[in-house]
């Protein structure tokens, strides 16, 4: 089943400019749309920045070419939250450790990539002389929210409750603080929801436990 579709920039700013009392001021409503969209723009980034939403979450499996040792970003990857990078070995998945030190660069073992490095590209070690899968999981990097029918990439609600609390604030409106707690409320929720737990399992020698480094599949479900 598909995701509902959030609203757009232009429904959100006209519904802020409501509850902020703008919803009657005629010019005045256009003249403040450019800080309209800055709030909501700016709460987007706010919660975006909170946790991995699932929604966002997403993987991308290929297969790796023999002695290739870079490989691109997946489209729309943000490069800071990468999850998971792990190689097809022998019918199960290997997880990959990120960083590859001067020792590992200074000796060439092992047939299988056991580490892997971020860079302009996502560079492999050691470069494998035979093709294999490899599966990369990240949080897509928001989508454009700058034009009024571009849609918000996050829950809207939440997006709507903490745009309105800031811009509350701005304006310096009596109930101000009453949005912002709520606000806050719903900030510490998301983190406390979204906070990883480890779980210590035995593991491959030379590999990372894929469960030991769960970030996504072990969240307490909401």
């Amino acid at each position: 089943m598909a995701l509902p579709l959030k609203k757009t920039l232009g429904q959100l700013r006209s519904d802020l400019q409501k509850r902020l009392g703008f919803g009657m001021s005629g010019q005045a409503g256009i003249v403040n749309s450019p800080i309209m969209d800055s709030f909501l723009q700016d709460a987007q980034n706010q919660l975006y920045a909170v946790c991995d939403w699932r929604e966002l979450c997403s993987f991308q499996e290929r297969d790796v070419g023999a002695d290739q040792q870079f490989i691109d970003y997946p489209d729309n990857c943000n490069v800071e939250r990468i999850q998971l990078i792990a190689a097809w070995n022998g019918g199960e998945w290997q997880e990959l450790n990120e960083g590859i030190s001067l020792e590992q660069r200074s000796v060439d073992i092992g047939n299988w990539p056991l580490c892997f490095e971020r860079r302009d590209q996502i560079e492999l070690w050691p470069v494998q002389g035979s093709l294999y899968r490899l599966r990369v999981e990240f949080v897509k990097t928001l989508g454009r929210f700058t034009e009024s029918d571009d849609r918000c990439s996050l829950p809207d609600p939440e997006v709507f409750l903490v745009a309105l609390a800031n811009a509350k604030a701005h304006y310096r409106q009596p109930d101000a603080e009453l949005y912002r707690n709520q606000a806050n409320a719903l900030l510490m929720r998301l983190t406390q929801q979204h906070r990883g737990k480890k779980v210590y399992t035995n593991s491959t020698p030379g590999y990372g436990s894929r469960s030991a480094k769960d970030r996504y599949y072990d969240y307490p479900r909401t």
